[in-house]
Parts: C-alpha cells; sequence; structure tokens
C-alpha cells in the first residue's frame, strides 16, 4: 500500500477539539491536555497551508438534559452516570481554544452522539465536497474517534488517524484502540508523517 495523500480529496474533522477537553480549568488536566493541544496548533496548521478543508465537532447537550442519552449499558451501571457525557450547547466549554478557533472558511458541527457523522451532515458535506479522505484526530480515542473511523470505513472513506492529536482518560484503552482496533480501518501515523504527508 502506497502511503500517500491527495490533498484534492482529503479533509481534517477536529474531533471534539472543545475547550473542555483541551483547556479544562484543572491546571493538572490542563498541563497533560497541553501536548495535545499543541499537536492540533500543527495539524491544523498543516491542513490549512495544505489547502484542506477543516471540520470541527464540538459534543453537546441541551441544558435540560432532554437529549441526554439514557440507554443501559455496563459502563453507566458501574461509574453511575450516564453512557454519553456532553458539554453543554452555548457555554463557554463547548466552544474552542484560541490557539485552533475555526476561522470563517471552515465547518463547524454540533454533535450529540459519539460518531463525528451520526445526525451531523459531515457524510453529506464531504460527499459535496468530493472529499473521500479524512485526517482525524481527537477524544476519547477509544470511543467517538474510533467510533467515527468505523463509520467513515462503512461509508468507504479513506482515514488517517493522527496519534498526537487524540486523548482518552483510559490509558490502556485509547493504546488498543490505537495499536490494534483502528489499525483494521485506518491508517495511524504520528504526527510528523501525517504533517509530511501533507507537504507531498
Amino acid at each position: 500500500m502506497t502511503d500517500t495523500i491527495d490533498r484534492s480529496r482529503t479533509a481534517l474533522i477536529a474531533y471534539d477539539v472543545c475547550r473542555r477537553a483541551l483547556t479544562p480549568p484543572d491546571p493538572a488536566r490542563a498541563a497533560a491536555m497541553r501536548p495535545v493541544l499543541d499537536a492540533w496548533i500543527r495539524i491544523i496548521a498543516a491542513a490549512r497551508a495544505a489547502h484542506i478543508p477543516v471540520i470541527y465537532t464540538t459534543p453537546v447537550s441541551r441544558a435540560d438534559g432532554a437529549d441526554v442519552v439514557l440507554l443501559p449499558t455496563d459502563l453507566s451501571a458501574e461509574t453511575g452516570v450516564p453512557p454519553l457525557t456532553n458539554g453543554i450547547e452555548g457555554t463557554e466549554g463547548a466552544g474552542f481554544p484560541a490557539e485552533i478557533a475555526p476561522q470563517p472558511e471552515d465547518y463547524v458541527y454540533l454533535k450529540r452522539r459519539p460518531s463525528a457523522f451520526y445526525g451531523t451532515g459531515i457524510a453529506e458535506l464531504l460527499k459535496m465536497l468530493r472529499r473521500d479522505t479524512i485526517v482525524i484526530g481527537g477524544g476519547a480515542t477509544n470511543r467517538g474517534v474510533e467510533t467515527s473511523v468505523r463509520e467513515a470505513f462503512n461509508q468507504d472513506i479513506s482515514t488517517i488517524v493522527v496519534r498526537e492529536c487524540c486523548w482518552s482518560g483510559d490509558a490502556a484503552a485509547h493504546a488498543y484502540s490505537l495499536d490494534k482496533a483502528m489499525k483494521m480501518y485506518a491508517r495511524v501515523r504520528h504526527l510528523d508523517r501525517v504533517e509530511a504527508l501533507l507537504k507531498s
């Protein structure tokens, strides 16, 4: 398999790169997430330099909780919290850090379920833009990113996952998703490699 990117057919999906995740109020957590934010600064800059569309998602629910997922799952039973916890639509945390803020030419989608595609219109946008390859990263790696990668595969969309742009609160699940699960559906690459591919 030739490891290349056709820039004319590629888009970047900045999956859930909201303030709530990348610049949380807790100083220790913010420091831990800083390398991920720095990776996003780099990959978004590389995408802009390559003139490929940048598509942002942010995970939101209504303030009244009417659209919160309350399906019974083992994880919700173990933790006592809903299986999907989004930010509140319209709040500061649902927006994006200033360093990677969307520009007028970018696309921003509110997302209420784990997949970047379900109920958002992103699949339709990619078709309209004639893009059949995505570069993606975000969090949680083993949840929303992997869900999106699997769905992209089902829609015949070629996918490149940027390792340094992914994060998860579960280190073991994060590693398994990158090193095992998503390899079935995507190319998983380091940031330096993706930057080089976007320049080639």
